[in-house]
């Protein structure tokens, strides 16, 4: 049922059918609301790579009106051009929803591309709507974090003025882990406008699965090894250099460690150099399978890792960690100790963190799992049992339809007294 015919304007650059990981959120969130919101979503256009996927509900879908905004389409791993990507689909969707939003209206967006929220923000004035923003990025340390921009710069003092006063102007932020809520608090003046809700593990289609049966490991020859995998983007503010040079190390000591790459993002080439010009054969890059076969691509390993450069905490918060749980296999988390990754990783005793930069603690913890089978079996048994109690799309949902009731209720509320005659 509709409450009160409240209608939700999604705005993002990506949606269905696209399946990377802020699309397939931005889809699931937007099929939830659904059950009980009349949602228009505005998005940039279908990227080529884009994948129809059993994984998303089509009957909720066809509930979804979805209008599609042009705007150019460059490759997204050339900087310039996802940049010029990010402003014409901001303005092209920022065109379209002066259309459709009426006053009363909720705008969800999130934070990518950088310049959409401030549209959105533009839009609730015009129209007199509410604004939700979901950050899965913060602005400017990402940008500081992966060295496109100095700290104390002028680039840098604007932007951070700009997202604080975004920040202090959105009507809810939410948030995706617990350290990212902590680096917000720092920005907004009412700590209540803050949210936090995590992403959740695709348990319908990720499940442990042998490592002996795995079609790719089979292809490689690597089922008796131990493989450590990464799967998912490998851009800017992840550390693929500490990773590859861990892997030369290992490889000087006639290691029976492997390591597996999986996917795709501006350092790829970069580590497809390496990998040549060090004659490594402990490590194989290869390209995103599809969407549907995830699970084959997760379950190619014994520990699956994640590296971050230094000072990431609170700036993002990896998808692909719910993933990793629910496809039971131990983390290896490069990341400082307060993000909300080692946080998970230590605190349910699914794996080990090691700090960014600290390629001597990166490969004793490498060295450690391989000696110890067992363990990372109990680790990896313990973290699809966490992946299904804790970080379920049922849990998001009913955070989600919490959120917007109290929006809409508070509408609701300021709308009776605005009709409720004077006294006196």
């Amino acid at each position: 049922m509709e409450i009160a015919n409240q209608k939700v304007l999604v705005l993002s650059e990506i949606f269905f059918p696209e399946v990377t990981s802020t699309g397939y959120f931005l889809t699931k969130i937007a099929e939830g609301l659904s059950n009980s919101y009349a949602v228009k979503v505005l998005a940039g256009p279908i990227a080529n790579e884009s994948q129809i996927t059993d994984v998303l509900d089509e009957d909720k879908i066809r509930q979804i009106e979805i209008h599609r905004c042009n705007g150019t389409e460059f490759d997204k791993n050339w900087l310039p051009g996802r940049i010029l990507n990010g402003i014409t689909r901001s303005f092209a969707i920022f065109y379209e929803s002066l259309k459709l939003c009426d006053r009363g209206d909720i705008i969800f967006v999130v934070t990518n591309p950088p310049l959409l929220p401030f549209f959105a923000l533009l839009l609730s004035w015009l129209k007199g709507a509410k604004l939700v923003l979901l950050v899965h990025d913060v602005y400017p340390e990402a940008l500081i974090a992966s060295g496109l921009i100095k700290k104390n710069s002028l680039p840098s003092k604007i932007i951070q003025l700009a997202n604080k006063f975004l920040c202090r102007k959105a009507d809810r932020l939410v948030t995706i882990g617990r350290d990212m809520s902590k680096v917000l608090s720092e920005k907004v003046s009412n700590q209540e406008k803050l949210c936090c809700i995590p992403n959740w593990a695709d348990l319908e289609l990720v499940h442990p699965a042998s490592k002996q049966d795995n079609p790719v490991l089979q292809k490689l020859d690597m089922t008796e090894n131990f493989v450590v995998l990464h799967a998912g983007n490998m851009g800017r503010t992840h550390d693929i250099e500490l990773l590859a040079h861990a892997a030369v190390t290992l490889e000087k000591e006639n290691s029976n460690v492997r390591f597996v790459f999986v996917g795709s993002g501006a350092k790829k080439e970069w580590l497809a150099e390496f990998i040549a010009e060090n004659k490594l054969s402990n490590v194989h890059l290869l390209p995103f399978l599809p969407h549907s076969e995830k699970n084959i691509s997760l379950n190619a390993c014994d520990v699956a890792i994640i590296s971050y450069l230094p000072d990431m905490a609170g700036i993002s918060v990896p998808s692909r960690m719910y993933n990793h749980l629910a496809s039971g296999k131990p983390i290896i988390a490069v990341a400082d100790a307060w993000s909300e990754l080692a946080q998970v990783v230590l605190e349910d005793n699914v794996g080990w963190n090691s700090h960014p930069g600290d390629l001597e603690s990166l490969v004793d913890i490498i060295r450690q799992a391989a000696q110890n089978p067992e363990q990372c079996q109990q680790m990896g048994d313990k973290a699809a049992a966490i992946a299904r109690e804790k970080y379920t799309l049922e849990h998001s949902d009913r955070a989600y339809s919490k959120l917007f009731e109290s929006l809409c209720s508070a509408e609701t509320a300021l709308a009776s007294k605005a009709r409720r005659p004077k006294r006196g």
